[in-house]
């Protein structure tokens, strides 16, 4: 009897868990086999708090309306990235899309081998812009800025390799309520002059709690962020001179010729002033900041042993996440012209940001589905989908008139200053190990500026060398395949002469395929000169 009792319970407790069970796999769960037609993936290296949640809100809203096509995110470490991305290109494994920089040391004969220009695709309305006030816009014209940093450092000149996400700058992130403690003010230094008087207060700080508070929280990398800013801001009057071409800014091809030519060096009175205040930054964070990691300065700001992080804006999200205190993002306090350091080679305030697009997606040349990766940029970088990046990432939209909350806009900078670009403690190429093999010499009780400046002047040449070379094979691999495709549209526009669209195609080709073959003979004629200055 006791039996049959259990037996009554159990049974029917067993058929509703089976019926929940099929309601689940039917209804919430995944389906074991991927129904999709289409599946494509997109790598970044972005992992930080907020871009995957902006990604993902993307992919899943692209996939309810397009739902024969599958999106996968893939983040992989910034530590890794770049030789993630040379192995999966080099072995035919890469994603449809993937995330890249101009300024990757060892990268730059990539986008020339490995990526598909988008030039074409950008002059066309963004379909998915219909019904906003982007609808019929050229997709380029779409993007706050043209898309200016490829019209730069696109790797084939007047072609466009890839579409941007975000704006952003560079900021002084500030823990408010250890500034308040300190100073007994929330009101941050107006110049660096009022940072000079923080930093005494800062140690008197220290002292009176028993444990040190410093101004800056350390590490290779922010080191390197924060040393650079402010060489830029030096250095803009040393870079306006060696503007010789009149563009109101330095490639950093320009930059490292002018180098090699002994056009200037680290013994310019700006560059030695910038030096003595980069001496002069570094005794303002924990000792031994050279060995530690991004994470570390972020885990020393957020445990209140810092008062400021430098970084860039990427970090904003992540921050204001973590930290249990009011996380602002600041102007960086700049020297002025009166600067007893610097004020004599100061040409005025450093554009601390230029809200130029970044977070570059490009192309995989090598995808099989071409058509539904450029659907997906479309999608990701048109007003809805940027929208939906913008509110889950924190981070500003690429794309103009799209609406973004007020920490987001705290990210972009006034035009109000000047950024020549030119000489800095990196020059281009893999110039950044010179950097830090030599910082020793710069520091410490037996640092100085003269040490560090003729280190950087002897080891730079190599490095430097070999990095225009870099540029020069990049020109010239840029070059081959196109000679092909301008003939065919030639001979294209001959049978079709009423074709404006080939007609224009082939015109804009042959502009883009002269200004390479430029580029490459002069890189050429420049590295033959220095050769044949130090042959013995």
């Amino acid at each position: 009897m006791k039996q049959l009792f259990s037996l009554k319970i159990a049974l029917p407790l067993f058929v509703l868990g089976y019926l929940v069970a099929v309601y689940w796999v039917f209804t919430r769960s995944t389906p074991i086999v991927d129904e999709r037609d289409v599946t494509i993936r997109i790598a970044h290296w972005q992992i930080e708090l907020g871009p995957p949640d902006g990604i993902a809100a993307v992919i899943k809203r692209y996939e309810e309306l397009n739902p024969r096509v599958r999106v996968k995110q893939v983040m992989v470490p910034a530590t890794v990235y770049r030789q993630w991305m040379r192995a999966n290109f080099s072995g035919g494994t890469a994603p449809d899309i993937v995330e890249y920089g101009a300024w990757l040391d060892g990268l730059a004969d990539l986008p020339v081998r490995y990526f598909d220009p988008l030039t074409e695709d950008l002059l066309e309305p963004n379909p998915y812009n219909q019904g906003t006030v982007l609808a019929g816009v050229p997709w380029i014209k779409t993007f706050a800025d043209e898309l200016s940093e490829q019209r730069l450092n696109s790797p084939e000149p007047g072609q466009y390799y890839c579409v941007m996400l975000s704006r952003g700058s560079q900021r002084l992130f500030c823990n408010r309520d250890l500034l308040r403690e300190i100073t007994g003010s929330e009101e941050p230094p107006a110049d660096f002059a009022g940072m000079r008087e923080l930093f005494k207060q800062a140690q008197a700080y220290g002292a009176q709690r028993g444990r040190p508070v410093y101004p800056f929280a350390g590490s290779r990398d922010n080191v390197y962020w924060l040393m650079t800013f402010y060489m830029n801001g030096v250095s803009n009057r040393l870079a306006q001179r060696l503007d010789h071409s009149g563009y109101l800014s330095l490639y950093s091809r320009q930059t490292m010729w002018t180098f090699l030519n002994g056009d200037w060096s680290y013994q310019e009175p700006e560059m030695k002033a910038g030096l003595a205040l980069l001496a002069e930054l570094s005794e303002q964070m924990k000792p031994g900041y050279m060995q530690f990691v991004r994470d570390e300065a972020v885990r020393q700001f957020i445990n209140g042993d810092a008062l400021f992080l430098f970084a860039g804006t990427w970090e904003a999200t992540s921050l204001r996440r973590l930290a249990s205190f009011p996380v602002d993002a600041l102007r960086c306090p700049q020297p002025t012209k009166d600067d007893p350091v610097v004020g004599e080679a100061m040409l005025g305030r450093y554009a601390d940001g230029n809200n130029v697009t970044s977070f570059g997606f490009y192309l995989n040349k090598r995808t099989p589905h071409r058509n539904e990766a450029v659907d997906f940029l479309r999608f990701l970088t048109s007003y809805e989908g940027i929208k939906l990046f913008t509110d889950h990432s924190g981070w500003p939209p690429s794309v103009r008139d799209v609406p973004m909350s007020a920490e987001a806009a705290s990210a972009l900078s006034p035009d109000d200053g000047y950024n020549y670009g030119g000489p800095n403690i990196v020059v281009g190429g893999s110039t950044r190990s010179v950097f830090e093999r030599n910082l020793h010499l710069l520091t410490g009780p037996n640092g100085s500026v003269d040490k560090f400046a003729q280190a950087m002047d002897a080891d730079m040449r190599g490095p430097v060398r070999d990095a225009l070379a870099v540029e020069q094979r990049a020109a010239r691999w840029a070059m081959l395949p196109q000679d092909t495709r301008i003939a065919a549209l030639g001979r294209l526009a001959q049978s079709q002469s009423h074709d404006g669209a080939a007609i224009l195609r082939r015109q804009r080709l042959e502009a883009a395929q002269n200004l390479s073959e430029a580029r490459a003979l002069l890189i050429a004629r420049q590295l033959q000169r220095v050769d044949a200055r130090e042959r013995p």
